[in-house]
């Protein structure tokens, strides 16, 4: 029975529930911002949780939107989810800065985003694959908060006394 969506029972969700959260997901849309206004691209991300910091490989053509925003500022948010239904879904939303990793991290960059990250195609991108330019980002985070459906609020709710 689902609930009514106006008075459906929200948890908050542990530090350890988000960083599993985040390690299976590997998926999330990541916003930027400027004074002109906002860009919001759906990426791939490997969760280092011992570092408390998502990996992300920007693959891009000279006119990245995501690049051209980076430069204008490094402050960004990820919004990751989950919604299977009313009653059953988690949110996490990030907030941190993003900056780009030097070479000597690169491979430990490739081990944690190849372990955790969604594989997504090459295909999406328009035009030659030798025309994209890879380069490996961070995600430092200075906050992070993470919601989901309570069922068992839900349960408790519906219980006859």
């Amino acid at each position: 029975m689902a609930t009514d969506p106006t008075t459906a029972p929200v948890a908050s969700m542990s530090t350890r529930a988000i960083d599993s959260f985040l390690e299976e997901r590997g998926f999330g849309t990541i916003a930027f911002g400027s004074e002109e206004g906002g860009y919001a691209v759906p990426m791939s991300f490997g969760y280092d949780r011992s570092n408390q910091r998502c990996l992300f490989q920007f693959i891009s053509h000279d006119d990245s939107r995501k690049q051209a925003y980076l430069e204008r500022s490094n402050r960004v948010s990820l919004s990751v989810y989950e919604w299977n239904g009313i009653d059953d879904w988690r949110s996490v939303v990030l907030h941190g800065s993003l900056s780009e990793l030097p070479e000597d991290e690169h491979h430990a960059a490739a081990v944690t985003f190849a372990a955790n990250a969604t594989p997504i195609s090459l295909g999406i991108f328009p035009g030659p694959a030798n025309e994209l330019s890879f380069s490996w980002h961070e995600l430092r985070i200075s906050e992070k908060t993470g919601r989901r459906a309570n069922p068992v609020a839900n349960t408790l709710e519906e219980s006859p006394e």
